[in-house]
This record gives C-alpha cells, structure tokens and sequence, in this order.
C-alpha cells in the first residue's frame, strides 16, 4: 500500500466530483473506496485502475447507490420511529401519559384565557425548530469539511437529513392546517378560542412526539455524518 500522490489525488477528486453526487454518505464511501482500491498499486498502474473504477462506477450507477440509500434509510427511519412510538403504550409509559393527562386537567384551571392555552401549544414545536436548526448547523459544518476535502463543488446533503427533518416538519404543518381550516371553513379562531384542557393535551402529545424525534436522531447520530 502507497501514498497517493497529489497530482494522483487530484485526479480522483475529479473523477468522483463529476458524477455530481447529492448524498455524502454515498460521496464518502466512493471515495473511500477509490482511495483504498489506488493505494493497493503501483504509480505505473495508476491510471489503468482509476479507468477501471471509471468503468465500474459510472454516474448512473452512483446514483443508483445514492437512490437506493435514500430509499433504505428513509424506510429505516419510519421502522424507528414506530418502535420508538410503540413503547409508549407499554403500561409503565401509559401509567405515565395517564398521570401527565391528569395533571393536564387540573392545571388547565389555572389557564385564563385561550391565547394562553395556544402559546402553550406552540412550545414544543418552538423546541423542534431550534433542534432542527441545531442539526442544520451541525450537518452544515460536517459537510463542509467533507467538501473541502474532496474539492466538492456541487451541493451535499446527509441523506438521514431530510427523513428526520420531515418529522420535524409533520406537528408544524399539522398545526398550522387545523388553524387555517378553522379560520377558512368555519370561521373560528383557534388562537383564541381554543378550551385549556384541550391545549394542555395537545401539548403533552406533542412533547411525546418531540422526544420520539430526538430519540431518533440520538440512535442514528452515532453512526452517520448529522
């Protein structure tokens, strides 16, 4: 095994920037790849082998790769996430929500107003905004030295970004469709009107789901570039 010259390295950075791939995972593990097939050859071999790889891993086989790992890790999450959410119909965790929805009730007594209940509400999905622009940033910088490391022009992306940002997008959007559709179709302002008891609720589901979120993101930040 040799060291790869500059001029060498060049060359592959090239070669694998060209595909204009998307997903970093699928990036790395080409370049890896390359780097460790090279390194098992003589300087005088250099260019039969990178054609060789050329031939193998053509764009559209990459991107293929890249389609496929998408796909797998888009199909994981949701399976994670469904385990994550099965266990809090265990009956400890049900005792819990039970528990937590009567709490709920009583506190709701203390609640003047609907305004209140609704600023309530908007709580936990004010926490999966701020950990979705936490996990932005910290992808953003991870991809940005991968970037620099292979001459990436072209924009990347964790391909286990986008799952986990969707469910951060789900109780936003959500939210915002039941106001929208009350206000439009029955001209009632849930903002205002909304019953204390109803809110606290809401809100604790939506704690429920904030943690299975962040559940997610711990098991899978162990092993991925987010």
């Amino acid at each position: 095994m040799r060291k790869l010259s500059e001029q060498e390295l060049e060359q592959v950075k090239k070669a694998i920037a060209s595909k204009e791939l998307t997903s970093v995972e699928i990036l790395v593990e080409i370049y890896d790849h390359y780097m460790s097939h090279l390194e098992d050859f003589q300087r005088s071999e250099f260019e039969d082998e990178l054609g060789k790889l050329e031939v193998r891993f053509t764009s559209g086989y990459c991107h293929a790769l890249q389609a496929k790992l998408n796909k797998e890790i888009r199909k994981d999450v949701g399976k994670l996430h469904w385990k994550i959410i099965q266990r809090n119909f265990h009956l400890p965790r049900i005792m819990n929500i039970i528990g937590f929805m009567s709490v709920a009730f009583y506190l709701s007594s203390s609640i003047g107003n609907g305004k209140e209940a609704a600023i309530m509400m908007i709580f936990p999905l004010l926490i999966l905004k701020i950990f979705h622009l936490y996990l932005l940033a910290r992808s953003s910088i991870r991809i940005k030295i991968i970037k620099r490391s292979v001459n990436q022009k072209s924009h990347l992306q964790s391909s286990l970004f986008y799952p986990i940002s969707e469910r951060m997008y789900l109780p936003v959007i959500v939210v915002y469709s039941i106001v929208w559709f009350s206000d439009m179709m029955f001209d009632i302002q849930v903002s205002s009107n909304i019953a204390p008891q109803i809110a606290l609720i809401f809100s604790i589901l939506l704690f429920i789901y904030v943690i299975s979120v962040l559940e997610i993101w711990k098991i899978k930040s162990k092993t991925s570039l987010i």
